[in-house]
């Protein structure tokens, strides 16, 4: 529905103008927003099934969220119209959903894959750089977290203390 002020018929042009546009940039702030869910749950999954260490801590998630997820979506909200936003046919309101299944497996399906598998990437390079090849991170999640295993070896035979794991890894 819709409420005129005036008898303008612009202003019914530049109301379905922004509603479009709104509609929009929503749905661009939850694609971007839903993207980072998959990278983000997949260390803990990883964690938990392959008894690695943990690459991403609980608050290092939270920095990501507020520090660089949610100014960027914010942002979205006013970006500016696309050039055909009034050429589009009027959008369907029981199929032309703000999250529909095209979002949901572009968001989770591949942009989060692929980001998911860059972070992993870089995880793994970063522990080999250290010492710990990846078939040698598997399975050692309890000697890497306990403070009583001062002699873990890595894939070269270097011992690495507690504090020395928790230092410079």
């Amino acid at each position: 529905d819709m409420i005129l002020l005036d008898d303008n018929f612009a202003s019914i042009v530049t109301g379905v103008e922004e509603g479009r546009l709104i509609f929009d940039n929503l749905k661009k702030s939850i694609a971007y927003t839903l993207t980072s869910n998959i990278p983000e749950i997949s260390p803990f999954l990883l964690f938990i099934l392959a008894d690695v260490p943990l690459p991403l801590g609980t608050v290092t998630i939270l920095c990501i969220d507020l520090g660089t997820d949610m100014v960027p979506a914010i942002s979205m909200a006013y970006e500016q119209a696309e050039s055909d936003i009034m050429k589009r046919q009027p959008r369907n309101p029981f199929t032309d959903k703000l999250v529909n299944e095209r979002l949901i497996s572009m968001a989770y399906g591949q942009i989060g894959m692929i980001q998911a598998s860059a972070g992993f990437f870089v995880y793994f390079v970063i522990m080999a750089e250290n010492g710990f090849l990846p078939g040698r991170l598997f399975g050692i999640r309890r000697s890497w977290d306990s403070q009583a295993v001062n002699d873990l070896e890595d894939s070269y035979g270097q011992e690495w203390t507690y504090a020395d794991r928790k230092i410079q890894i």
